[in-house]
């Protein structure tokens, strides 16, 4: 039963997660836009910059960003719902949330096509 909880709420932080770091990230560029005043050179500067790495900065401060929200969150998750391994629950659904950003390696081939 406790697999089963697990796994179903591993999905719903999965949702929110996925959601919520797709509004952070509209809002870091939409923050890198109106600061640095960005046009279409310097957006491919700072995309291409050590060659391709500077997306990455980019995407992975959202990300990390959207972890440490979800943490407290998962904690009180499992702490209503009486789940008996709250902090393992909680280090799980991180860590596995954590696996998705090797998925960001793919990029590197687009920006290096694009530059």
């Amino acid at each position: 039963m406790n697999f089963v909880i697990f796994l179903v709420s591993y999905l719903i932080f999965d949702i929110v997660g996925s959601l919520s770091y797709v509004g952070i990230l509209m809002l870091f560029f939409m923050l890198i836009k109106k600061v640095f005043h960005m046009n279409e050179s310097k957006w491919k500067a700072l995309f291409n910059y050590k060659n391709g790495k500077g997306i990455y900065y980019v995407m992975i401060f959202p990300y990390l960003l959207m972890l440490l929200i979800i943490f407290p969150l998962c904690l009180f998750w499992f702490g209503v719902i009486n789940f008996e391994y709250t902090f393992l629950g909680t280090f799980s659904i991180i860590l596995l949330l954590t696996l998705r950003i090797f998925t960001f390696s793919k990029l590197k081939d687009l920006v290096k096509n694009y530059s």
